[in-house]
């Protein structure tokens, strides 16, 4: 018995003195790093940059409207009579098309653009650099379009044209109602509480002029 505990000590020994060999080799820990906090570790710039690419288009703002659009042009038809102060008069008769169209205006950031030069790392500050907001899309769909009035003979082409008006009037008015800056704003609440998320306690949001 006396020889097995003898046996079992040398064992012991011997495994301490290989593990502190180790040790002034740096193979292994010491053994009070094991339970000593560790500093933290930021990504490298590349991998947070693949990380902010992965929110590819971030959409932040969409902006629905409502338009109602007419035209209109001189009939075919027999003309009219137009009352006046001294009687009547004959005018022609006029054609009329008037469209109510419906849509949707999608703002944001495209992060896909973002390079090794937008992203600074110093420890556990950051500073990235973004793109500006832009209108990413206009949703109007063909089902979008309602026909409120329609006098008159009118081809594809003329319904077509002021469809389309219809649509640069949506994205007019989106950009009237300051969706681009609101659009800037949210993605930099959104980038900066993602980065501090990772671990960065400094995020500074820069977006080119």
């Amino acid at each position: 018995m006396r020889r097995t505990v003898q046996k079992y000590g040398i064992l012991i020994v011997l495994m301490l003195a290989v593990i502190f060999l180790f040790q002034k080799v740096n193979i292994f820990p010491s053994f009070k790093d094991i339970f000593k906090s560790q500093p933290l570790v930021i990504d490298e710039t590349p991998i947070i940059l693949k990380e902010i690419n992965t929110l590819a288009q971030l959409i932040t703002v969409t902006f629905t409207d409502e338009i109602v659009m007419d035209t209109a042009k001189i009939g075919n038809g027999l003309p009219s009579l137009l009352p006046t102060g001294i009687g009547t008069m004959l005018v022609p008769g006029i054609d009329r098309l008037v469209i109510i169209g419906r849509g949707k205006v999608l703002a944001g950031t495209d992060l896909k653009s973002i390079g090794n030069e937008d992203v600074q790392v110093a420890g556990d500050s950051i500073h990235v650099k973004l793109p500006p907001a832009k209108i990413l899309q206009a949703i109007v769909n063909p089902s979008d379009f309602e026909t409120f009035e329609e006098s008159g003979t009118w081809n594809d082409d003329a319904a077509t044209a002021l469809k389309i008006k219809i649509r640069t009037e949506i994205i007019r008015r989106a950009l009237q109602q300051n969706i681009l800056q609101q659009a800037d704003e949210r993605c930099r609440n959104i980038i900066e509480t993602f980065l501090k998320s990772t671990g960065f306690k400094k995020v500074e949001i820069e977006f080119e002029k």
